[in-house]
């Protein structure tokens, strides 16, 4: 395609990307098949009207000589504008392509096609043209051969190439647009009666209604119905035992008779809407071709074919799609370039031939063929189907068709492709007939009924297919258990990590929770462990969302502010729910008195996260905590974000404190209004007000507002926040990972290290303590450290600590030597207080306990 100009690489990006599906050609060559179904939403069409055998009758009374004419590969003969080529663009492994000539699959292309042709043989005369079937005609052959070789220059001028071997020169008869043409006029294709005529006996009462259903949407055309159906309808009443005799031979040969008669099939109108019912039956296909007009429905035309042998092993769905498929390409000549509706009584086949499905490889194949048709599909319940009989009361015969022996090549095609070198076809299909989810899988799809051991392919109902014993969903195979351990060894082969190893396996196999598996696979790796580099940066630790409101609190104190109180800051971590104690006395005792008022209103939490003021370690506050059983979670020492939630409303009440005292006013009434208005204000983060997540309901403030009750159950609700939460936490995380530069640090169990001088008593003092420790224990982030001499502990962050080599500094002593340098203190030791002034002196807070 490169070579013959048809195409062009793609260099950059591109707005416009579809997906091609890759299918064989003959025995030597393939066809590519751009799926163009969301791109077509965009492509604006041409509005040229396309002719109709109406059109074209007065122009035929004296013909007597005919030659058709095809154009080879008629579309790729029209060149896109340079602007117009982003929209074709599609994805292959070799990179981006876009098509430089009109493609297959774009829904506008008929109707540039017909004009160009219209306009490149408008001066020639005997010529009708519908698309890339070119008709000339003449009363003699004289100027029949005058006109034929008019033509033939005009499109040997404009470089038009037509393929001989569809040609036909210098006939007297042809068929063309689903009519033959003939010195004595033009008469209907036999196919459109054809498949009522072969219609064979019903063998039940079942397929007696189907008939008549049928015979009844034509009753207007029919006189004395009621008569003549009556022998028939005798046999539908209940209680009534099936005999098929002389009657009913008589009754049914008359009612076939009628449903061919030429009042009885209506002539094809272009003006008038169209529709294709189709229907499939264990053994056949049946299509009915119906336009509206005046008001009435009437039958163009009839067709039906029965299955195949492997057609007959297609799971009911694939049968429904293929009824669809064949009587749209049955009926081309009615369809191609017109809009139409196409009924069917399946309902999946709606979301099947959407754009946006991802249908088995059967099915796949089949959508992409009808993708140059502008259609809907609609369901209609099994009751209103006229397509029935067709596809049940034809005659069984043996048949061979192209379009089946086509698919099928295409199915053992990407099943050749998919197939794991080390893991033969045979050895598959061998595991899979001994399987037993496999073959629950296949009683599943046969008979409707997914039960728990199969519901992981549920979701994937209209994606899965056999190909003889072999499963397969989309164009991948699913693996037998006793082979997935072969598989991932195989995938594994080169230690790719885990994203490679499973890109690699879904090109070509998949079975359930396979990702899962490889995650386990590639964790015991020896060689990928002992090879793996370290992570650059330390991640930061996400608080995971609580499955409810007031299961996990965070608390701690703010202040102290000029006027010596303190606020008591408690916040919940699911809805971002706030409680502010304003206090004088911030002991343990007064802390235990404002939570057990707080927790009579909202009851009793799982946890609580503090920090480490003397206040929340303190043996009264633990007992509290006990007795009520909640877990108390204590944040590593000076290191304040592991309590970040809290942290944040701290500085958002700072803010509030300072404006209002730069504007004269009552702090604690602002303070009250601050916190009113976060209360009814969506967060930024869950995109709920903390009210509306903590109550299940929004609250009243001063603005204006219509109550309104939320849509759908609070699970529902849940997971919106959950994903939104986690969306807005991994921005934030990539933000500040990449801020601070941050790595992941060496230190581990047994290292020597210096640790960050917490408390600094002059300027000229050292950033760390001249003193070594020991690492003696480290879990994530926190490091436990201990003076060789003393054996004491402290707990630290590891952004505090910095390995050293061993020998370099002195261990630490439990006596400093002189000049006294302030060494590592203990946690229980009371820091001097550092203060900040704010403006006109009004807020100050301590911060050593941070």
């Amino acid at each position: 395609m490169l070579q013959q100009g048809i195409i062009e690489k793609v260099d950059g990006v591109s707005k416009w990307v579809s997906g091609i599906v890759v299918a064989p050609k003959g025995s030597d060559d393939i066809r590519i098949c751009v799926d163009m179904r969301r791109a077509n939403l965009a492509v604006e069409r041409e509005h040229h009207p396309l002719p109709t055998m109406d059109d074209f009758l007065p122009h035929l009374g004296d013909a007597k000589v005919f030659t058709k004419l095809d154009v080879k590969q008629a579309f790729h003969q029209v060149e896109i504008s340079p602007e117009s080529r982003e929209i074709t663009t599609f994805m292959t492994r070799k990179g981006l392509f876009r098509y430089k000539r009109l493609m297959f699959g774009i829904t506008c292309a008929p109707e540039i096609f017909q004009k160009l042709m219209e306009q490149i043989l408008s001066s020639c005369d005997g010529v009708i043209i519908f698309i890339d079937d070119i008709v000339v005609f003449a009363p003699t052959k004289e100027l029949h051969d005058l006109r034929l070789k008019k033509v033939l220059d005009r499109m040997r001028k404009f470089n038009v190439t037509l393929n001989k071997e569809k040609c036909e020169f210098a006939v007297s008869e042809i068929s063309f647009n689903g009519h033959r043409l003939s010195g004595s006029g033009i008469k209907p294709m036999h196919d459109k009666l054809e498949a009522v005529k072969q219609f064979r006996e019903p063998n039940d009462a079942e397929e007696v209604r189907s008939f008549l259903g049928l015979v009844n949407y034509v009753s207007k055309f029919i006189p004395n119905l009621a008569t003549i159906s009556e022998p028939l309808r005798r046999l539908t009443k209940k209680d009534v035992k099936f005999q098929w005799g002389c009657n009913q031979q008589k009754a049914f040969e008359l009612l076939k008779q009628s449903l061919t008669h030429e009042l009885t099939l209506g002539y094809y109108d272009v003006k008038c809407p169209t529709q294709v019912i189709a229907d499939a039956s264990p053994v056949g296909l049946g299509a009915v071709l119906l336009q509206t007009q005046e008001g009435d429905s009437r039958i163009i035309s009839y067709a039906s074919r029965s299955l195949t042998a492997p057609e007959k092993n297609y799971a009911q769905t694939e049968k429904e799609a293929l009824a669809l498929v064949w009587a749209v390409e049955r009926f081309h000549f009615f369809l191609f370039g017109r809009h139409f509706d196409l009924i069917t009584d399946h309902k999946a086949l709606e979301t099947l031939f959407g754009p946006k499905s991802k249908p088995c490889a059967r099915i796949e194949r089949w959508v992409i063929r009808l993708m140059s048709y502008k259609f809907r599909v609609i369901y209609k319940p099994g009751k209103s189907n006229i397509a029935d009989p067709l596809s049940r009361l034809i005659k069984q015969v043996h048949m061979k068709l192209d379009e089946s022996t086509d698919t099928e090549e295409y199915i053992k095609w990407i099943m050749s492709y998919a197939e794991p070198k080390a893991i033969k076809l045979k050895e598959i299909e061998e595991k899979s007939e001994t399987d037993i989810e496999i073959q629950a899988v296949k009683k599943a799809m046969a008979e409707g009924s997914w039960i728990n051991d199969v519901s992981a392919f549920k979701i994937f109902e209209h994606e899965l297919s056999f190909v003889g014993g072999i499963l397969l969903r989309g164009t991948r195979i699913v693996i037998p258990e006793k082979l997935r351990e072969q598989a991932l060894k195989l995938a594994h082969e080169g230690h790719p990590g885990m994203t490679l190893m499973k890109r690699r396996l879904r090109a070509k196999v998949w079975w359930p929770k396979i990702d899962a598996e490889v995650d386990v696979f590639v964790k015991k790796c020896r060689g990928c462990i002992l090879t793996s580099a370290l992570v650059p940066p330390e991640p930061l630790k996400r608080t995971q969302l609580p499955s409810a409101p007031w299961q996990h609190l965070a608390i701690d104190f703010c202040g102290p502010l000029p006027s010596g109180h303190h606020l008591f800051v408690i916040v919940d971590y699911y809805s971002r729910f706030i409680e502010v104690e304003v206090m004088k006395k911030i002991d343990s005792s007064e802390a235990i008195k404002r939570l057990k008022r707080i927790f009579a209103r909202f009851g009793l939490p799982l946890s609580v996260t503090a920090d480490n003021g003397r206040q929340f370690i303190s043996d009264e506050f633990k007992e509290y905590l006990c007795t009520n059983n909640i877990q108390l979670i204590s944040t590593i020492p000076y290191w304040p974000q592991q309590n970040g939630e809290v942290e944040r409303q701290n500085r958002s009440l700072l803010k509030r404190l300072i404006i209002s005292q730069n504007e004269k006013g009552n702090w604690q009434e602002d303070l009250q209004d601050y916190i009113l208005m976060y209360h009814s204000t969506p967060h930024s983060t869950t995109l709920k007000t903390p009210a509306e997540l903590m109550f299940k309901r929004n609250i009243r403030d001063k603005l204006p507002s219509i109550n309104q009750l939320l849509d759908g159950d609070h699970e529902d609700v849940d997971h919106e926040v959950r994903d939104q939460d986690a969306r807005e936490k991994w921005k934030g995380k990539c933000y500040a990972d990449n801020k601070r530069h941050a790595k992941v640090s060496d230190v581990k169990e047994g290292d020597d290290v210096v640790v960050k001088r917490q408390i600094v008593t002059n300027k000229l003092a050292t950033t760390f303590e001249p003193v070594a420790y020991k690492v003696v224990d480290r879990k994530g982030s926190e490091v436990t450290v201990q003076n060789p001499n003393t054996g004491t502990e402290y707990r630290r962050n590891v952004a505090h600590v910095r390995k050293v080599p061993p020998g370099v500094f002195k261990a630490a002593s439990a006596t400093p030597s002189s000049p006294p340098v302030q060494t590592l203190p203990m946690e229980e030791t009371q820091a001097p207080k550092r203060k900040r002034t704010m403006p006109n002196h009004f807020l100050e807070y301590d911060l050593s306990e941070e």
